[in-house]
């Protein structure tokens, strides 16, 4: 089940990061352009965090807690996919952008609410295993949405891509989260602040024990530059992949 959500997790992303980027540049957007939507695909990612307090505070024990939001934003990805669908890659970039932009929003919150579904039901002792099936979910959600939409754009119009993606989370939506029963979880003591209270105090937790985390020794210091060693070379194979793929004259059945 938890790899399965993290496919829906992937196939997203490869789409729009790989499908549709390399569509962009075949249709003559330039470089600057496409750096910039992709840029703002993982933007939602980078705060992800904020997401989790208020998945922890608006929830329902009798559709699960974690479950429903799930479910919501699943539901949010596909809708934002079909809004996006009938826009021109090329002209309707800057509107095209900011729908992308919620779709991935609705991802990185569903990915805060499967972490803390994970962490909610599994044993410990089963968690690192689900961790490794999880992020194997993800990479292949990413080749299908990446590679596999790329070799259907061969025979379909793109346009009609949008339709397999949404299909794919959809099928997720079917058979692994609508039945999904999770069980409730520890009494909650109401808090007489109020939600929003609730929430701004454990995100100023976070923030607070984060920069303690980052800074508190020397080798703490050093840990963050060496994490964002490989994440900055991967985000620039991010910008360069699609752009250089098809300036170097591949076909998408090549690319994919």
């Amino acid at each position: 089940a938890f790899f399965l959500l993290y496919v829906t997790e992937g196939i997203p992303l490869g789409f729009t990061a790989t499908a549709m980027a390399t569509q962009m540049r075949r249709q003559g957007l330039g470089p600057v352009a496409i750096g910039a939507f992709v840029g703002s695909l993982y933007l939602p990612w980078a705060f992800k965090g904020v997401a989790g307090p208020i998945v922890d505070t608006f929830s329902s024990d009798r559709f699960g807690r974690r479950r429903v939001w799930i479910l919501g934003t699943q539901i949010g990805m596909m809708a934002t996919l079909l809004v996006a669908m009938p826009l021109n890659l090329a002209t309707e970039i800057g509107l095209l952008t900011l729908i992308i932009l919620a779709h991935n929003a609705f991802s990185a919150t569903q990915d805060v609410a499967i972490d803390a579904l994970a962490v909610g039901v599994l044993p410990e002792h089963e968690r690192g295993m689900a961790n490794g099936y999880m992020f194997a979910g993800a990479s292949v959600g990413q080749t299908i949405g990446g590679s596999g939409v790329l070799f259907l754009a061969e025979v379909v119009p793109f346009a009609a891509t949008y339709g397999f993606v949404v299909g794919a989370i959809l099928l997720v939506t079917l058979f692994v989260v609508l039945p999904l029963r999770e069980p409730p979880g520890p009494p909650r003591a109401p808090s007489p602040a109020g939600p929003m209270a609730t929430i701004g105090r454990d995100l100023a937790t976070f923030v607070r024990d984060a920069w303690r985390a980052f800074t508190g020794s020397r080798s703490a210091l050093v840990g963050v530059v060496v994490a964002l060693l490989p994440a900055g070379a991967y985000a620039l194979s991010l910008a360069l992949q699609s752009n250089l793929a098809v300036e170097l004259g591949l076909s998408d059945h090549q690319i994919a």
